[in-house]
């Protein structure tokens, strides 16, 4: 485990050292626009980098990658249509179009990639969707998908989000150890927060969706062979997925493109009253207050989840009045 961490460690620094300048031979930097917040040029190298380190990760331990097969074709296609995103800016709904054919694929593919059930763990009960269990997994993958890159607003937010998200997913939800894969992304997330905190480089569409493709092929695939409770699942991403419906019902309200680019998302809401320390944490708390705290009291994560929910409408209203 030691060459591919120092490998991919080397790999980090020269990348990160000359990002502008590889940025800009990519074609893959990011220009500030009325929509965003940053003021200078800066690399979508973010992506990139966490896919060689994960190349690194995998080709030392090549005699398992069998073990990975399905779910690397899945993250490495996530990321070509990302990478292909941040170079041309694709049209919204051929992303949507090319994620679900990607999915697709997967499905007929690997049987583990399908949500044939979800398990409710304060009635000890299982509920099968039967039929519907394509479309069901097509959606829910849409919902990871988009919720995630809406949430790639400012910096820090999306990594830091990720890296908590991989240890409570791993160690409190799968009560498991970390992959190869998962070392990975732990270790370039790692490296990216600092990087990206220093506004030099960005996760960038690539980023976000390699990580959401991590995520939904962790999250089905695990379902499949076990029993996770449902609302457990739900509470970590659920801040991100209110926010995204949230902002597609006010942009369709307004007759804008649902998946248009603004500045009303709530960790731009949080942003413009609190440092970026403040906002990342209120943030933090609201997603994974819920699943924490029942892991602490003992409480199902059902009974906490309308907490963070009634805190977040409250938050969202209070600061939309105060910038209007």
């Amino acid at each position: 485990m030691i060459i591919p961490i120092i490998l991919s460690i080397i790999t980090i620094l020269l990348i990160s050292r000359n990002s502008i300048y590889i940025g800009n031979k990519l074609g893959l930097i990011d220009i500030p626009t009325k929509n965003k917040i940053h003021k200078n040029k800066v690399s979508l190298l973010g992506g990139p980098i966490i896919f060689l380190v994960l190349i690194i990760f995998l080709l030392i331990s090549y005699k398992n990658n069998n073990l990975y097969y399905f779910q690397i074709f899945y993250i490495f296609s996530f990321f070509v249509l990302g990478l292909v995103d941040d170079r041309i800016n694709l049209n919204s709904y051929y992303k949507i179009l090319l994620v679900i054919f990607i999915s697709l694929i997967l499905i007929f593919l690997d049987e583990s990639f399908l949500l044939h059930k979800i398990y409710f763990e304060i009635s000890n009960s299982e509920y099968y969707f039967g039929k519907l269990k394509i479309p069901v997994t097509i959606f829910c993958i849409l919902l990871m998908y988009i919720a995630m890159n809406m949430s790639d607003g400012i910096n820090c937010l999306l990594i830091s989000f990720s890296l908590f998200s991989l240890f409570l997913i791993n160690f409190l939800i799968f009560n498991g150890t970390l992959s190869i894969i998962d070392f990975g992304i732990l270790l370039s997330l790692i490296f990216l927060s600092y990087f990206n905190y220093k506004n030099q480089i960005f996760l960038g569409n690539s980023g976000a969706s390699l990580l959401a493709a991590y995520f939904i092929y962790k999250l089905i695939s695990f379902n499949y062979f076990n029993q996770i409770d449902v609302f457990e699942v739900i509470s970590i991403f659920l801040i991100m997925g209110i926010d995204m419906v949230r902002l597609v019902i006010i942009r369709l309200i307004r007759k804008k493109n649902p998946f248009e680019r603004d500045l009303n998302h709530f960790h731009h809401l949080l942003l413009k009253k609190n440092n970026l320390i403040l906002t990342i944490l209120i943030y933090f708390i609201l997603s994974f207050g819920p699943i924490i705290f029942s892991q602490i009291a003992n409480i199902p994560t059902l009974f906490i989840i309308p907490i963070s929910v009634i805190l977040y409408f409250y938050i969202v209203n209070k600061l939309s009045k105060i910038n209007d």
